[in-house]
């Protein structure tokens, strides 16, 4: 076999940035390889040119010193000149004599060193692939010192490549992207072409490559977009959305509606791919669900189906069983703390915490200044003498910090109390936590997989003090826990609804109560007045004006009037990601006005500088930051696309392939914020935002603002929000849940 030549070869002096271009030369030297994404920078020899070049791309398992076709475009680059950007990477044959050498001996085939490399060219020239591909037995008598077990592993080790070879011809030719390919070689070696022919959907297994690639790559290898394939694959997609958007299960006649709105599917085979679903357990059912003024089958994925049955059995478990302590009647108790703390109790109050004495699992809810926190510290004062061990938690390290700094106590994230790892959760129901009184706050923002772990940990003698306000948006995960829980009349509940006299002088507050009830903000008040005040509505509505506007009361007026540090106690919420007041578009905007310049890191729509604020975007349990973790980027490495991050607690390193856990945080949305509090909280509001124009959007931004909230917008929409509530209703099961149970444990009674 001969080897093959390129037709063209550009170089970088010929190029535009957006010039495509192929390239045939030897992989010279790997400088820096990312093993787990086969990211790799290297240099490069064209063949028929005198000096290496430097490539960038995902190359991975390619070795130095092999031949290699590229397919890229070029980039100049402000350090480093002219580099190489690889889309595909394929393995092709050198052709010189010095190159089929050096190929031969590079390690690619075990037990063939130099000196074999050198007698097998000697004795056959260009010939020597041919000769290895149609004349193997020639090996054995031709060359001097050739061994039968170098015969066979070199015969081994041939069909190894030509197999990867005529593997990653098929998928490029199926519109796989480089990186794809490699992950589907990875997993499936030389049988990927058979996966991909048999049933491309199983692509959708892989990190990376969901559906609607696989969809595409199954329509280029023509399957048919009726196949039952494609029906199984698409509605494990859509119950998958509506996951995101909060629903851990749906009634079947919708999901059967919208995967035939979806992907355009007819009716009976979708409802064949979802009873495809339900035998191989992919879907599990209720039947006869009462939900929305009639029953209902709910179809859920399993991880959702057991996690509900969980909770509702294991918040039984806790309310059944017997306290490790029982604490006594405390008005005496109670008067002496109040002393202590120099703080008085109202009824509801009282109320509260005699039922915290008393029970073993209680819901405390209410919004700003009712007074959460002030009967958490008398919780604790009364029990933490009589009891073993206490421990206070939040969803985010921000909430922990809170709990913490209010309450004079350690906190720390639920995750960080449940031990958490890349294998899942270190505390469960085998290695249960060691606590007799647990308080967890903000509760509105646990999602049903983290409060499924919670409980799960938790002993039966254990009290568990639920805290958080209801009339906030739900988690960003899926359910609605604190609601379904105050719904189902199963647990204990005790609501607060008095705002005390030190937060009744605080517009923020009173505004955030006017709108939980479902009446208008005071939008009244100049802008310009002498008077500093802690709420300000600015009229417009605009979107460019009020970007505008925006820039100039956060770099400026903020500063000047109120002595805020915009970069460290401002905080930009919008209730949507896209649109010129969406986040992606403040952040690129709030970056030039306080971090224009620097080295820069280019990923999708975000470039990162040192200096900039970032959020972290999924739970990285070997790195210990979790979704919503905020900091501030320290160092930044534009050769290997690497950074440092500096969050609360320690400095945290990013490779090139772990940039997507991030995103520019100047602006986040109202859903990202919860459990956060700032100085000072700007929000755009209009009827661009319709979409989110809802009652608990509004209220959770307002109540985000500790010293100042500003409201940028139009009094039409606000009045949308406020009248709007009940929308984006998520369907859950964790209702039924509790009443089966409590239903068996009555009967069992």
């Amino acid at each position: 076999m001969s080897g093959q030549k390129a037709q063209i070869i550009f170089l970088p002096n010929m190029l535009t940035a957006e010039t495509a271009s192929t390239l045939i030369g030897l992989l010279q030297r790997i400088i820096y390889r990312k093993a787990e994404s086969g990211f790799v920078i290297a240099s490069f020899q064209v063949e028929g040119q005198n000096e290496p070049i430097t490539i960038k791309g995902t190359l991975g398992g390619f070795n130095e010193d092999e031949t290699l076709q590229l397919k890229g475009r070029w980039q100049q680059h402000s350090l480093y000149g002219s580099q190489f950007l690889v889309d595909e990477a394929m393995p092709v044959l050198p052709s010189s004599l010095d190159g089929i050498q050096r190929y031969l001996a590079s390690g690619i085939y075990s037990g063939i060193g130099e000196k074999t490399a050198e007698r097998m060219v000697a004795a056959f020239g260009e010939d020597t692939f041919r000769v290895i591909d149609e004349e193997p037995e020639r090996l054995l008598k031709e060359v001097p010192r050739f061994t039968r077990k170098q015969f066979e592993v070199l015969q081994d080790s041939r069909e190894a490549q030509r197999g990867l070879r005529e593997v990653m011809t098929y998928l490029h030719g199926a519109g796989v992207s480089n990186a794809q390919a490699q992950r589907i070689f990875q997993r499936y070696g030389l049988n990927s072409i058979q996966v991909l022919r048999e049933n491309p959907y199983q692509l959708t297994e892989l990190s990376g490559i969901g559906f609607l690639t696989a969809d595409a790559i199954a329509r280029k290898l023509g399957f048919a977009a009726d196949s039952l394939e494609r029906a199984v694959a698409g509605t494990v997609y859509v119950i998958e959305q509506q996951a995101q958007q909060g629903h851990t299960c749906l009634p079947q006649a919708l999901l059967l509606e919208k995967v035939c709105t979806e992907l355009h599917l007819p009716e009976e085979r979708t409802k064949r791919a979802i009873d495809h679903l339900l035998q191989e357990r992919q879907l599990k059912g209720r039947d006869s669900v009462h939900l929305t003024g009639r029953n209902q089958s709910l179809l859920s994925r399993p991880r959702f189906y057991f996690a509900e049955q969980r909770i509702a059995e294991n918040l039984f478990r806790l309310l059944e069983s017997p306290a490790m302590t029982n604490f006594g009647p405390s008005a005496d108790l109670l008067d002496a703390c109040q002393e202590r703390l120099d703080l008085r109790l109202d009824s509801v109050q009282h109320q509260a915490i005699q039922a915290a004495l008393q029970q073993k699992v209680l819901i405390l809810t209410g919004g700003p200044g009712t007074g959460k926190t002030t009967i958490v510290r008398f919780i604790l004062e009364l029990m933490r003498p009589q009891i073993s061990e206490t421990a206070l938690a939040a969803p985010t390290g921000r909430a922990a910090k809170r709990l913490s700094e209010a309450t004079g106590y350690s906190a720390s994230t639920i995750h960080r109390l449940l031990e958490a790892g890349n294998q899942g959760f270190q505390r469960n129901q085998d290695n249960p936590l060691e606590y007799e009184l647990l308080i967890i706050d903000e509760t509105s923002m646990i999602d049903t997989l983290l409060m499924d772990a919670l409980l799960e940990a938790i002993p039966s003698p254990s009290r568990l003090i639920l805290v958080g306000d209801v009339d906030q948006l739900p988690s960003v995960g899926a359910g609605a826990i604190l609601q379904d829980l105050i719904v189902s009349q199963q647990v204990p509940v005790v609501r607060l609804e008095t705002i005390f006299r030190q937060a009744q002088d605080s517009l923020i507050t009173i505004n955030a109560h006017r709108v939980r009830k479902g009446d208008l903000p005071d939008l009244e008040g100049p802008v310009n007045s002498s008077e500093l005040r802690d709420f300000y509505f600015m009229q417009e509505g605009d979107p460019q004006r009020i970007v505008d506007k925006l820039l100039r009361v956060c770099t400026e007026r903020i500063p000047q009037r109120f002595g805020f540090d915009p970069l460290n106690h401002v905080q930009v919420l919008t209730p949507m990601h896209r649109g010129l007041t969406g986040s992606i578009h403040l952040n690129q905007r709030l970056q030039e006005a306080f971090n224009p310049s620097g080295d820069t890191i280019e990923f999708k729509q975000w470039q990162f500088r040192v200096g900039d604020k970032v959020m972290q975007q999924v739970n990285n349990y070997d790195k210990e930051v979790f979704n919503g973790d905020t900091g501030q980027i320290r160092e930044v490495n534009t050769e290997t696309r690497e950074l440092r991050v500096e969050f609360e607690h320690s400095i945290i390193p990013y490779t090139a392939s772990e940039l997507d856990q991030l995103q520019l945080s100047y602006a986040i949305s109202v859903h990202k914020s919860q459990g956060s509090e700032y100085a000072a909280v700007l929000l755009p509001l209009t009827h661009h935002h319709y979409l989110m124009l809802q009652r608990n959007l509004l209220y959770t931004a307002m109540t985000r603002g500790k010293e100042l909230f500003v409201l940028i917008g139009t009094p039409e929409a606000i009045d949308q929000a406020v009248r709007t509530v009940g929308t984006l209703t998520r369907y859950t099961a964790l209702n039924y849940e509790l009443a089966e149970v409590k239903r068996i444990l009555d009967k069992a009674r």
